[in-house]
């Protein structure tokens, strides 16, 4: 039985249907590749799997763990361990690398402000930072900048995959990540999105 299932998904975008009865299956450990034309419909199924309200759901389902994520909001979909990398990551003004990663990696664990014992120390958040920093080759000067503030094409994606390497994801999916990339930083990131696949 897969871990993660897409039956018969439909979806439009402002009333002209383009994901027509999409189906898949996968399971743990899996790395499958979606591949099309431009307009064929690749970006409209992530979006459609995270929940991004310019998409609507016409018929169909996903299932992940038992639950069916159409019904979920974008956030729910995430902390049950749904990620999302962007083919145009957005520009963030006014929040720090490291403030993001950092609330995102406690919101994960259900850290609401007031349960200490679920809130990452600071000791293990810069373990954990610096290991997936040297994965990907960035330096420190990275984290106090703004979101994608000013960031090269690379950079963005490497930001998209530094959040997915800290919040460890079940189910990752990649939209175009590769795109505006030197050979260099593919192999990173291509190395860093290795190491997290495994059997779980």
């Amino acid at each position: 039985m897969a871990d993660f299932e897409i039956k018969d998904l439909r979806a439009s975008v402002e009333g002209r249907q383009i994901l027509k009865g999409v189906s898949l299956a996968i399971s743990k450990g899996e790395v499958h590749a979606v591949m099309g034309p431009n307009g064929s419909g690749k970006s409209t199924l992530s979006h459609t799997l995270m929940g991004h309200p310019g998409y609507t759901v016409d018929g169909g389902s996903v299932i992940f763990k038992g639950q069916n994520v159409l019904e979920l909001e974008p956030d729910e979909r995430a902390r049950l361990g749904m990620f999302l990398a962007f083919q145009y990551p957005v520009v963030v003004p006014g929040i720090s690398m490291t403030n993001f990663l950092r609330t995102a990696l406690n919101s994960k664990r259900g850290y609401d402000g007031k349960d200490k014992s679920k809130q990452i120390s600071p000791k293990e958040f810069r373990s954990m930072l610096k290991d997936e920093l040297e994965v990907l080759h960035m330096d420190d000067s990275f984290l106090p900048r703004y979101i994608n503030d000013g960031f090269s094409g690379g950079e963005k994606k490497r930001a998209e995959i530094l959040q997915m390497a800290m919040l460890r994801p079940e189910i990752a999916i990649l939209d175009e990540t590769d795109s505006g990339l030197d050979i260099d930083s593919i192999k990173f990131v291509a190395d860093a999105v290795n190491r997290m696949r495994g059997p779980d």
